[in-house]
């Protein structure tokens, strides 16, 4: 059986159960946590870092983040915070310094070996946090009363006139488990894009996905056959929903990203909104990206003989999953393919994006950036170009040096997820050119 390829991305979602024990998860963590403070990088590489994960990342490479990040005299490790995703657990934690904190985050596969670790000093994070001078947040509830009530906020410009409503967008995420701002690594996406728009006199609601806040809920209710339809369409017809009944808003665009991207045009069937903007989305076929980024994730080096197992493999569950269309929903949400449930696969193949985007009356901007190596300009962005060259309510633009997050594409690993760990913001001209075809749509 070929070994799962490890992507971290904005766009593959896990759906299958997870079967570690988060008790033995905490104990591995608190052991690695004492070889990572002991300066014993070599060692805890080998003994705990995932095969993918160690052909991506080197001890060297260990030592230069921790040793980047951390600060002088060590106080306290604080309490380990564990939550399971999927087929993941996620052990979080701060280690505190005199003078800083850093974050730790630990992600654990069914193997318990680790699969991802994120070190981040938190004096970058507060920098981050605060809103600038001319911009407010709203703590908000997100479907209060209902079921899967979700946190999030509303960024306003701190100026307003109440007889004069602002425009108003809904942030939709990628795929996996996502906080309010669509953080990874070292970015934080959402929370650039609220606070940019926000000066730019546009209100921006974001919140956590569904599966972020009640992951282990969604599959004890749902499982195997749950949808995009529960895990991000209905929270974000909601959002928009919520937006449209605040009186300092007169007009509702969905801003989808990578996932939220493709689902984009089903959110504006079900919702009453103005407009939708599509970051980095495609409208290909979940399973045909899904398959694209697992060949791009092979690495370079593996052996030959090695690297055509893996191939023959990603194309197996490539073939499966375009079948997916031709079998029941039960023999669908038995399948796991990719490490996604058949069923979620099957529910979104029976929705052409494309086509409903095409055949949709609501303006569009989509846009793309070229060093994307997730969702790529020549299979997903030319398919956007070929498909709306003659609708006259789409506008399309691309951005060279920019990557999945449209965050500028550097570092000596550009192309990899490593390039995600070098802290940055979303480029200033995208949110420019958003905020320009918002307001150009208000006539």
């Amino acid at each position: 059986m070929m070994k799962r390829l490890w992507i971290v991305t904005a766009l593959v979602v896990l759906v299958s159960c997870a079967n570690q024990s988060e008790e033995d998860v905490e104990t591995k963590s608190r052991d690695l946590l004492s070889l990572l403070a002991d300066g014993s990088y070599q060692t805890l590489v080998e003994d705990y870092y995932a095969e993918t994960l160690q052909e991506q990342s080197t001890a060297a490479d260990l030592q230069h983040s921790w040793e980047t990040n951390k600060g002088d005299n060590f106080i306290e490790l604080g309490e380990l915070n564990a939550t399971t995703q999927q087929d993941y657990t996620i052990i979080e934690t701060e280690a505190r310094f005199e003078e800083t904190s850093v974050h730790i985050r630990l992600t654990w596969n069914e193997d318990e070996k680790l699969q991802g670790i994120y070190i981040q000093a938190n004096t970058q994070e507060v920098e981050k946090s605060q809103p600038p001078e001319d911009v407010t947040e709203e703590e908000i509830v997100l479907n209060q009363g209902k079921a899967y009530e979700l946190s999030g906020r509303i960024t306003m410009p701190t100026k307003t006139d109440a007889e004069s409503p602002i425009p108003g967008v809904v942030l939709v995420h990628g795929s996996g488990p996502s906080d309010m701002n669509e953080a990874i690594y070292a970015y934080q996406p959402f929370q650039d894009i609220a606070y940019g728009l926000a000066e730019q006199g546009i209100a921006v609601l974001r919140y956590h996905k569904r599966t972020y806040q009640y992951g282990e809920e969604l599959m004890e209710d749902v499982g195997n056959k749950l949808t995009v339809q529960e895990e991000t369409i209905d929270d974000a017809v909601e959002a928009a929903k919520l937006l449209q009944e605040d009186e300092r808003i007169d007009r509702v665009y969905i801003i989808g990203h990578s996932l939220g991207g493709m689902l984009a045009p089903r959110i504006g069937q079900q919702a009453e909104t103005e407009g939708l903007v599509i970051l980095a989305g495609s409208p290909r076929f979940f399973w045909e990206i899904i398959s694209d980024q697992q060949l791009a994730a092979i690495p370079s080096d593996m052996d030959e003989e090695e690297k055509a197992q893996y191939v023959e493999e990603i194309e197996k569950q490539k073939e499966l999953a375009s079948s997916m269309l031709d079998v029941s929903d039960e023999a669908a949400a038995q399948q796991e393919i990719y490490g996604v449930s058949g069923y979620y696969l099957k529910e979104m193949a029976q929705y052409d994006a494309g086509q409903i985007a095409l055949e949709s009356d609501k303006p569009l901007l989509i846009l793309q950036g070229e060093a994307d190596f997730q969702v790529s300009m020549e299979h997903d962005f030319s398919e956007w170009q070929e498909l709306m060259h003659n609708h006259s309510l789409a506008t399309l633009k691309s951005y060279p040096e920019l990557n999945h997050f449209f965050i500028e594409s550097q570092g000596e690993q550009q192309g990899t997820v490593q390039e995600y760990t070098i802290p940055d913001h979303v480029d200033e001209q995208v949110i420019s050119d958003i905020a320009e075809w918002v307001f150009q749509q208000g006539g």
